[in-house]
């Protein structure tokens, strides 16, 4: 009889109303309160799952480097309504817990929503903070250190890069030394990277590619800006490739062999 007690009023992504917010204590001018908790423990009864988790969130204007995934810390994310698109800026430290039973005697906003899509791209960034890539910290290191003329460092370089083509690049996969964790020493010790420009197949393809092409296209020239020069060659990271390539068309071991960079710009913040 305990099963009778599961409720599902509530979904995982969905948006609570001002009032409700207001109501739990979680309401701060501006602010979108979202529910993250999964939808199993949602349902799941109260005795066995007592509580949930909120989000705040807030309104930007665009997408940008944070979609897709791409960083742990923050998520730039699109929620559907009748009008336009709804982009929010989520930040991974600002979770919050309440009881559960307070959440259920209110009701979910019912003007904006997450797509199949944007479910999953909810999801997939809640784990990412627990799912993180692991790169030796020579790699990292060469990465934070690299030098490029301008005042913008090398890894808010790569942000741009990213914050251009942020509508259709998933993600930017990394094949370091063909899956090795070696803790290299000198810059003749290179590490050898491959990158992955992956971008979306579903919304627009052909302006997708193109940014994709051209977010590849700037990180050879950042890459070898920072670790080639005609005297030496390359020093420190050697760029084997850098490929834009379709969602649609890496296959499942080719996504298991590649590592997800969640990182850039995230310590410059």
């Amino acid at each position: 009889m305990a099963e009778a007690k599961r409720q599902f009023s509530w979904r995982q992504g969905e948006v609570l109303s001002d009032e409700a917010a207001k109501a739990l204590g979680l309401y701060t001018d501006g602010a979108f309160i979202v529910v993250i908790s999964h939808d199993c423990d949602l349902a799941a009864i109260v005795e066995k799952e007592p509580e949930c988790e909120v989000i705040i969130g807030r309104r930007i204007d665009k997408l940008g480097a944070d979609s897709y995934a791409k960083t742990a810390r923050r998520l730039h994310i699109e929620y559907l309504t009748e009008a336009e698109p709804v982009v929010l800026e989520m930040l991974a430290t600002a979770k919050r817990s309440l009881k559960k039973a307070d959440l259920f005697a209110t009701s979910p906003r019912d003007d904006m929503w997450l797509d199949g899509q944007g479910i999953a791209i909810l999801q997939r960034w809640l784990a990412a903070r627990y799912h993180r890539a692991g790169f030796p910290e020579a790699f990292e290191a060469r990465l934070r250190a690299a030098k490029i003329p301008g005042k913008r460092s090398f890894l808010k370089k790569i942000e741009d890069i990213l914050a251009d083509g942020g509508n259709h690049i998933r993600a930017l996969l990394f094949d370091l030394d063909q899956g090795t964790n070696s803790e290299r020493d000198t810059p003749d010790d290179v590490y050898e990277l491959g990158i992955v420009v992956l971008y979306d197949s579903l919304r627009d393809e052909p302006t997708a590619a193109a940014a994709a092409a051209k977010a590849a296209e700037e990180l050879e020239k950042l890459f070898e800006a920072a670790f080639r020069t005609a005297e030496h060659g390359w020093q420190n990271i050697c760029l084997k490739y850098c490929d834009p390539i379709s969602d649609s068309a890496i296959t499942v071991a080719q996504r298991e062999m590649l590592r997800q960079c969640a990182y850039f710009g995230e310590r410059d913040r």
